[in-house]
């Protein structure tokens, strides 16, 4: 099955083909791309499931399918990649070296290996490769970036980070389950998490330990531990229960605590008694509203050479993390 269909058009809007037919393209993706009608009409669906692209075209009205991603590489101006995570770098490598502006799922890719092969290509052919952690575009976690940078809670004397929830992600391919490498809520959740933590820091925290309750297989549970200079890091995730979901970031000044997902503000707790509250006003009422704000960076990525919102660059610390976490882990 392969519908490409070159249909004239005064439409300048950007040809993006959107590989990956399954729960986040049609939870995240599509409607952002569906604010845009130009961007819309120039889409091209491409999954290897004829059923995944015959339903969302039709729910999209979205003309242009295919189930071969190969004969695109030189027909889009750019591709987003909402495949497995296996499959991110194969589909990534074959985009960047025909110099096709890539917008990654997280993870990036599964290995530091591959992750920094897809930066290098990047790199050399001069081609933007964003990566979309959806967290980095909350105006509150900018806030704790920017407090964090210039010192505003002094010395830093812990982070932890709490996230978890019962696993309840739509997968249309159900690969979660299916991967010969059987990986879980840490690279699921975790991703998240920690490169939240690397960019506020603006650095590589040391791995003291990672702990879980895998027995060979999935992790549902899973305790990470790390150090950045005086500070003591730890991050607690699940997929089986609901747990506290919030953040805590301790310094010598004073602490900022809230929901992981509260974006709109920021409440300072100075040890003097003194609290700000800083609201941040933001068009968003849900996560996949973020959506729309990714696709119209990674648009002008395309159109104008902006900066993506989240350079695929910046995110090697984590993937490296994550890895370490999975080669020295230990079971609870």
């Amino acid at each position: 099955m392969n519908q490409v269909k070159h249909r004239t058009t005064t439409n300048n809007a950007p040809r993006i083909a959107l590989i990956g037919c399954g729960a986040i393209a049609d939870i995240y993706h599509l409607p952002a791309l569906a604010k845009h009608q130009e961007v819309l009409d120039k889409v091209v669906l491409v999954d290897t499931s004829v059923e995944r692209l015959s339903g969302l075209s039709a729910k999209y009205g979205i003309h242009n399918t295919s189930q071969d991603y190969h004969s695109l590489v030189n027909e889009v101006d750019g591709v987003i990649i909402a495949v497995p995570h296996h499959l991110h770098h194969r589909i990534s490598m074959d985009f960047l070296a025909a110099g096709v502006p890539v917008l990654c799922e997280k993870p990036l890719a599964e290995l530091p290996s591959e992750a920094r092969e897809m930066v290098a290509l990047s790199q050399k052919t001069g081609t933007p490769l964003a990566v979309n952690h959806t967290r980095r575009l909350f105006p509150a976690y900018a806030q704790i970036r920017e407090i964090l940078q210039r010192n505003g809670l002094g010395k830093l004397k812990s982070i932890q980070y709490v996230d978890g929830n019962p696993f309840s992600w739509p997968s249309a391919s159900g690969f979660y389950f299916k991967k010969a490498s059987p990986t879980g809520v840490l690279l699921d959740r975790g991703v998240h998490s920690i490169d939240l933590i690397c960019w506020w820091l603006n650095g590589k925290p040391t791995l003291l330990s990672s702990e879980n309750d895998s027995f060979g297989g999935f992790e549902g549970n899973a305790l990470v531990k790390m150090q950045h200079e005086e500070c003591a890091i730890e991050i607690k995730l699940s997929w089986l229960t609901r747990l506290r979901n919030v953040y805590s970031i301790v310094g010598e000044l004073g602490k900022i605590e809230g929901g992981i997902e509260e974006w709109d503000a920021v409440t300072i707790q100075y040890n003097n008694g003194k609290v700000a509250r800083i609201n941040l006003p933001a068009p968003e009422r849900d996560y996949k509203d973020f959506g729309a704000r990714m696709i119209d960076n990674f648009s002008d990525v395309i159109q104008k050479g902006v900066k993506p919102s989240v350079p695929a660059e910046e995110v090697l610390h984590s993937i490296e993390l994550i890895d370490q976490c999975y080669t020295t882990v230990k079971r609870f």
